[in-house]
């Protein structure tokens, strides 16, 4: 299915089972709102809906209103509680919880976008008074689909986090309760609403969430008891043609709304004849989760991190001021928004990126007739394969290949190996000692080449609604992911190269899985930002993960947890963080030991200065977000750390 029908598709089915009552139509009376009519310091002007903001003067309005002079205390700039170690944030239940009262007026100053949570799931089950066995079945074969999720104002791509609360079941009679589901959600049509939901949950010390896709490994969308903002309809995109903002760069560029995803970026870009940095997986939010998170490209060779592109950033900061980063406006926060970790320095309503133009060549490679091959030559040629990985990455070149043992046999594929500005010419001299190696083993290979000129097609031909294999599934409890980043070192000295091959051996002969890329970033832009120290010696990154039985039990869960950790041992001992090795933040494991060091590197220290100076009270909680180890999810009998329960200062 095509990614645009398969959009459309699933945003009618959330219509038809959400209707109207997902949406809490309060008759509103007076939005706190006023159009600014200056600009933005950033070089590029405001997107419309930012140029809708929260002043002063809009709580000094409500303040004098006969009606209800209380509101504007409710939405007031940089106040509320700071909490001492052993509080918590309020939760539903709690003397402190919002009146219905409270609620009402702060709907009514969202002139309707106030959006009280239903589980997506709820038509399954009879407790919502929402059951519908048609819709039920239509929502049990999109839960895979990452666009039913997106389309959804609560619900996230992984339950395992939320707590697998709500899942769609065949039993009308089971228990669906919001679990880890925020109780409300803002739906955001402009900046004032961001101030509004955010001042209003600092104010009455609520636990504050961020979605825009619901994309995320590691469930920062999630949050019990929590107020969130829902990002995902901010879709504008402009076009710079001669971009010009306070720094050094001046050239074409893109401005992309917090609601964007990769492939919107990817579709945007090849219309106006350019290339932008963005991922493989084509759901991605772009400005929040993917730049904040570093961001790993196929166009990595030639132009380095996704972070690295980013030139200026709108953001809502945790006082609900609403602000320009970049290099010469708040530069500190503009060093931390570039690959510092999602959801946890402000709300980001857009963000500048530079664009690049480049031809595209890619190969696709097969081990044919795998079963013919023994396990020692299987494994040689996997060995041989790494062994290249210094000489692929010094041409610009990345791969994405898989290793996957089932029926008693090892497989190998890679689709594609992406050669940025090469022809096919210099890309046969380059692979030609490698393949010529594999012949030598009897591996037979069917490389499929092809040239494009753009690239969009190269993408839309590799990677459009892929789902990666070994990774976890959209909607699925099925796998608990980690990674590790391995630096150049690891594979251009013999010591380290066998120690880090007999790691990644071990892993395999235990038929356990290896989702790989050949990739080195480095800094090739030569810019200074808050993207991991790891990032920048790497020369291979690899995923694979622990097996998760269906229905697992909070004993199996526990145990995946323990499992996923004992497997990566020998990768961190081959590729520990005092010698440059890490883990990639956003493909990352929650139960990652030593995670300040693993996702962000060097960076941590001046990271955490940066999350204390800007964000003092701890709005911005993200699991394993810098400064996170200040709090903790107070989660009882569910096999692993979910966002199912109370957000506590430590």
């Amino acid at each position: 299915m095509h990614s645009h029908i398969a959009r459309v598709a699933v945003v009618s089915l959330i219509l038809s089972v959400v209707g109207a009552r997902r949406l809490d139509l309060r008759k509103p009376t007076r939005a706190a709102i006023t159009r600014v009519n200056t600009d933005s310091v950033a070089g590029a002007p405001w997107f419309e809906y930012e140029k809708l903001q929260l002043t002063s003067d809009d709580l000094d309005g409500l303040s004098t209103r006969g009606s209800k002079p209380k509101v504007a205390g409710l939405i007031g700039f940089d106040v509320g509680p700071e909490l001492q170690p052993g509080e918590c944030r309020t939760f539903p239940g709690d003397s402190s919880w919002p009146s219905e009262s409270e609620w009402s007026d702060f709907g009514d100053l969202l002139s309707g976008s106030l959006i009280q949570t239903v589980p997506v799931a709820a038509p399954c089950y009879k407790d919502w008074g929402v059951y519908n066995k048609e819709q039920c079945d239509a929502i049990r074969g999109s839960f895979p689909n990452p666009y039913f999720h997106e389309a959804d104002p609560t619900s996230t791509m992984w339950p395992i986090w939320q707590g697998r609360s709500c899942l769609p079941t065949d039993d009308p009679d089971a228990l669906c309760t919001l679990g880890a589901y925020p109780v409300y959600a803002v739906n955001v049509s402009n900046v004032a609403h961001i101030q509004t939901a955010l001042n209003f949950a600092r104010n009455k010390n609520l636990r504050f969430v961020i979605k825009n896709t619901g994309h995320c490994y590691l469930g920062k969308s999630n949050g019990a008891g929590a107020l969130s903002v829902w990002m995902h309809n901010l879709k504008d995109i402009e076009f710079l043609p001669d971009y010009q903002g306070g720094g050094s760069y001046r050239g074409k560029a893109l401005k992309v709304g917090a609601g964007v995803t990769v492939r919107e970026v990817y579709e945007a870009a090849h219309r106006h004849g350019v290339s932008a940095l963005g991922g493989i997986c084509e759901s991605v939010g772009y400005a929040g989760g993917y730049i904040a998170g570093g961001g790993h490209t196929p166009l990595s060779g030639l132009y380095g991190m996704g972070a690295d592109q980013a030139l200026a950033f709108e953001v809502v900061t945790a006082d609900g001021r609403f602000v320009t980063a970049s290099e010469s406006s708040n530069p500190d926060l503009y060093w931390a928004l570039q690959g510092g970790g999602g959801s946890t320095y402000g709300v980001v309503t857009s963000v500048v990126v530079r664009t690049s133009q480049g031809a595209q060549c890619h190969v696709d490679v097969q081990f044919r007739d795998v079963s013919t091959l023994s396990n020692e030559t299987f494994f040689a040629g996997i060995r041989v394969y790494l062994e290249y990985f210094v000489p692929f990455t010094d041409a610009g070149t990345y791969s994405y290949f898989s290793i996957i043992f089932a029926n008693g046999t090892f497989s190998f594929q890679m689709q594609p190996f992406f050669a940025p500005n090469h022809t096919i010419d210099s890309f046969n001299r380059l692979t030609k000692p490698l393949f010529d190696q594999w012949e030598a083993l009897g591996i037979s290979i069917t490389p499929n080449t092809t040239f494009y000129e753009e690239f969009l097609p190269a993408y839309n031909d590799n990677w459009s609604m892929s789902t990666p294999v070994g990774e976890s599934i959209v909607g699925g409890t099925n796998t608990l992911p980690s990674n590790r980043l391995f630096p150049r070192a690891n594979f251009a000295d013999p010591a380290k190269f066998n120690a880090t091959w007999a790691a990644v051996a071990q892993h395999l002969a235990a038929g356990r899985r290896i989702i790989g890329y050949h990739q080195a970033p480095q800094n090739r832009l030569g810019v200074d930002n808050g993207v991991s120290s790891v990032w920048r010696t790497v020369v291979a990154f690899l995923i694979t993960g622990a097996d998760i039985p269906p229905d697992a039990t909070q004993a199996q869960l526990r145990q995946a947890g323990q499992d996923i950790n004992d497997m990566m041992g020998p990768w961190r001992d081959a590729a520990p963080a005092s010698e440059g090795g890490g883990a990639y933040l956003n493909e990352a494991n929650v139960l990652e030991p030593g995670w300040q060091a693993s996702f962000y590197g060097e960076r941590y220290p001046e990271l955490l200065k940066i999350k204390q100076r800007w964000d003092p009270k701890g709005i911005f909680y993200a699991t394993t977000g810098v400064g996170s180890e200040s709090w903790e999810v107070r989660t009882q009998g569910q096999g692993l750390p979910t966002q199912n329960g109370r957000l506590c200062r430590l």
